[in-house]
């Protein structure tokens, strides 16, 4: 019945919840470890005669082989099991898989281990999630804003940086109303908001519902507060008409509205009519979560044969068995068993499988009166592999446990980032090409000289142009690029003095100077290395007149030897009186 029902699952809630009992076996003694109790027993032992000495030495042994089983697992706080826990005592070895609650995910192996001294053993296997830190210039929040009735978390601070959160809590007697905690997060890279908007403290009370022929499966109490729920259901003969679990909610109404019980006899009393005439027609109406069997109206009709025409049955809306790849059910609730495997009524609670994850709404479905789960079942997608590498960086972050997994890269020092740095997984893909990572190349130093773009540092494939100083030349190409190696290529080069044009000897005549012991010397060295630039002065002019006078000569030479007649002509001309 119901009310059986209702006592077995209140008994297997308190299974579920409650601490492992003390026994006292002896004074002193504990059941969580074996050995302890084996100690305790054996502290004793000196104090009896011989006879008691082997009893108890033999109890001992005995105690020590059964008592290894552990109680209850611990409630933690990052996880809860995935299958439902109706024991109160665990086999040694046993082995409980846990999965993470929202908001964690799962670094280690989620699995408790019932040990031999009869505890449980784990190590902490769910992390929380944490957030990527955007780029930012500033930001700073002002100190969160104060509600009525209620207070936050954080102290006297002036103010607070990125990321920080607090959390709100109310006074006795009053619901908390929206986000529990808030952030400080950062608009436009410069300002800094709180995000979500602050919660409210309200007074909200619900009393308990009066639905006469109602029995109450969960939810006890005359008083109930925000959020509180309580689940009906009906006394035998009674059909529920409504939904069997409602909420408390912010008006101080239940949502769904309260149901009611009604009676399964037609509205028609039959019980007063024990003889029909002929001809009478009755109809009938399928209870809620029944259909009938034929698409036919569901009437009888007495006949001449003072007998009832064969009637339409009900038979009960089923809904189909949910597809179970790669979903695992965590929790259910069955009213009945026969024919249907679930029915109007039933309830399962799922989520998918490790490696997988949903790609609809997922969490908790039931069975309505049109034989159809709602919300839909989720239907779980693999995970896409892990992320690709990349040369000089690698992926700091890779997050399974959402609707779409992701992966964020790092560069290596020396490196930057170059493409998204977050990828995503969606339909056994990852979406956007994996990042590069850029080598960074100091800025090279140059002598004399400059670069035609300045910067601290380059980034991998950049090219830069030297150009030297007034009076200094390149020595090497003028044009290098910065390599994958973090270096340039070609070798950095370098600016030389060069003399201009007409000054080496100022710059031979330099160097001497250097090497003259006295100022006398520097006199007298200066005198003579004028005089030698005089020489070489007149030296060249001589030469450029003997170069003229060359060819002047040779110029005459060739007349002669074209034009003969013409110097014998003028010969006479210049000198009329010779014989």
């Amino acid at each position: 019945s119901l009310s059986s029902f209702s006592r077995k699952t209140l008994k297997r809630h308190q299974i579920m919840h409650s601490q492992r009992p003390p026994l006292a076996l002896l004074e002193g003694s504990t059941l969580d470890r074996k050995g302890e109790i084996a100690a305790s027993l054996v502290s004793r032992l000196w104090k009896v005669s011989n006879s008691t000495l082997f009893q108890m030495m033999l109890v001992t042994v005995l105690l020590a082989t059964i008592l290894g089983d552990c109680g209850p697992p611990p409630e933690l706080p990052f996880a809860f099991p995935i299958n439902p826990l109706y024991d109160t005592e665990f086999k040694t070895g046993t082995t409980l898989k846990y999965t993470c609650h929202p908001g964690y995910g799962k670094i280690n192996s989620s699995r408790l281990i019932c040990d031999a001294k009869g505890s449980w053993n784990y190590s902490i296997f769910c992390a929380k999630k944490r957030c990527r830190n955007p780029e930012l210039i500033n930001g700073i929040c002002e100190p969160p804003p104060d509600i009525r009735n209620g207070k936050h978390s954080g102290g006297d601070q002036e103010f607070y940086t990125y990321a920080s959160s607090v959390t709100y809590s109310c006074n006795p007697y009053f619901s908390l109303i929206g986000n529990v905690s808030i952030s400080c997060t950062v608009e436009n890279k410069t300002i800094g908001v709180w995000s979500p908007n602050p919660p409210i403290c309200e007074k909200i009370v619900c009393r308990r519902p009066q639905i006469p022929k109602a029995i109450f499966v969960s939810g006890f109490g005359p008083l109930y507060t925000y959020k509180d729920s309580t689940m009906v259901n009906c006394e035998e003969r009674y059909i529920l008409r409504g939904s069997s679990l409602i909420y408390c909610e912010t008006n101080n109404e239940w949502y769904p509205s309260v149901p009611s019980c009604v009676s399964s006899e037609n509205d028609y009393n039959l019980s007063d009519h024990e003889i029909f005439e002929i001809g009478t027609e009755l109809k009938y109406l399928c209870k809620p979560g029944y259909r009938p069997v034929l698409d036919e109206p569901l009437t009888v009709t007495c006949q001449e044969t003072l007998t009832w025409t064969s009637s339409n049955e009900c038979e009960r809306v089923c809904c189909p068995t949910p597809d179970l790849e790669n979903i695992r059910i965590i929790n259910e609730r069955r009213y009945f068993t026969g024919r249907c495997v679930y029915a109007y009524g039933d309830y399962i609670s799922y989520m998918c499988d490790e490696s997988y994850y949903p790609i609809s709404v997922d969490g908790e479905s039931s069975c309505h009166t049109d034989g159809t789960w709602k919300p839909k079942m989720p239907a779980c997608e693999p995970v896409c592999s892990y992320p690709p590498s990349i040369a000089h960086g690698h992926y700091k972050e890779v997050i399974l446990i959402t609707p779409y997994p992701e992966a964020t890269y790092e560069c290596d020092e020396g490196y930057v980032l170059a493409g998204f740095a977050t990828i995503y997984c969606k339909s056994f893909h990852w979406q956007h090409a994996p990042p590069q990572c850029k080598a960074l190349c100091l800025k090279p130093e140059i002598v004399n000289g400059r670069l035609s773009v300045d910067k601290d540092q380059y980034v991998e494939s950049e090219n830069v142009t030297i150009e030297c100083d007034s009076g200094y030349g390149v020595v090497g190409l003028k044009s290098i690029t910065c390599s994958e190696k973090r270096t340039w290529y070609p070798e950095v080069p370098r600016c030389e003095w060069e003399a201009p044009e007409g000054c080496e000897q100022v710059l031979t005549g330099r160097k001497l100077m250097q090497c003259l012991p006295s100022p006398e010397d520097v006199k007298v060295a200066l005198e003579v290395y004028k005089l030698s630039l005089e020489i070489k002065q007149l030296a060249k002019e001589r030469d450029k007149l003997m170069n003229t006078h060359q060819k002047f000569s040779e110029k005459e030479e060739m007349k002669d030897l074209f034009f003969p007649s013409n110097q014998h002509t003028e010969s006479s001309f210049i000198h009329p009186t010779l014989p």
